[in-house]
């Protein structure tokens, strides 16, 4: 059977946002198969026809109107069942703010489904998808159409929200909201778990286990993240010289900084910049 491979790399902690995304008509024998799951999330819609999802709980069945959401470390095999499967998919790491709200319906730990009825959520996700796929999709993308692919990942995944939060009502701490929004407003700032527990009023160990619980990654990772992708934002928008950057972002080593960048979008400062400048 054929197996399509995912054309994209990801090196350590990688800042958020979409990797990779796309829109596929596949025809019987097309399938993927990952035994130890992704590093990253995967959502799928259906358009039309019908694709699976083998995990080790079972196989779901996606037809049109379903929504699946594989998360990191999930094991997973799924294809084309029956003639054809059209489908939306993406490869992304959600933005940090996005887990104040987003709570999706959980079919077991690591895997999130829904079906979409017709009428105006479906409606309205569809198209955010769409939206996402084609922005993502042309060679040489620039900035701009990435953000306009995050914006419109975005909308779905609000739309989508809006209406389980009639189902499922769960909401961040917070105290956890509070020192997330802080750290992504002030990523280059030294950071110290105490202080920051002290500024919520928890011991060190209780905010850390409560920010890693909610948010997904440790507060020292999450930092990292933020830095890295305010780095990106300056590399391609800027003249500043990567050791300036580097300090810009709260790296006092530039060598340390280049070594992180490189693990996190596979190449360095200056072969990311070079090549953003290309795109036209």
């Amino acid at each position: 059977m054929a197996n399509k491979q995912t054309d994209y790399a990801i090196h350590g902690e990688r800042p958020y946002g979409i990797l990779i995304a796309g829109h596929y008509a596949e025809e019987p024998g097309y399938s993927i198969h990952r035994p130890s799951g992704s590093v990253d999330w995967l959502l799928m819609y259906t358009l039309s026809g019908e694709g699976e999802i083998q995990r080790p709980e079972g196989t779901v069945t996606c037809g049109p109107g379903d929504l699946a959401v594989l998360l990191p470390g999930m094991p997973h095999h799924y294809g084309t069942r029956g003639s054809r499967w059209e489908f939306i998919w993406v490869h992304f790491i959600p933005d940090p703010q996005w887990l104040t709200w987003l709570k999706l319906p959980l079919m077991s730990e690591l895997f999130a489904y829904k079906h979409l009825p017709a009428g105006e959520l479906r409606s309205n996700v569809e198209d955010g998808l769409v939206r996402m796929a084609l922005n993502d999709l042309p060679a040489g993308r620039s900035e701009l159409h990435r953000k306009l692919s995050e914006l419109a990942l975005e909308e779905a995944l609000i739309h989508l929200q809006l209406h389980c939060n009639t189902e499922y009502h769960s909401s961040m701490d917070p105290r956890v909201a509070e020192i997330l929004q802080h750290l992504q407003q002030f990523p280059a700032a030294k950071i110290s778990i105490p202080e920051l527990a002290k500024r919520s009023c928890l011991s060190p160990s209780r905010l850390s286990h409560l920010f890693k619980e909610q948010v997904g990654d440790t507060i020292l990772n999450t930092v990292c993240k933020f830095r890295l992708e305010r780095a990106a934002q300056l590399l391609s928008g800027t003249t500043r010289q990567v050791a300036e950057i580097a300090s810009d972002v709260g790296y006092d080593c530039s060598i340390h900084f280049t070594r992180k960048f490189r693990e996190a979008f596979g190449e360095t400062p200056s072969g990311y910049r070079k090549r953003k400048n290309q795109v036209t």
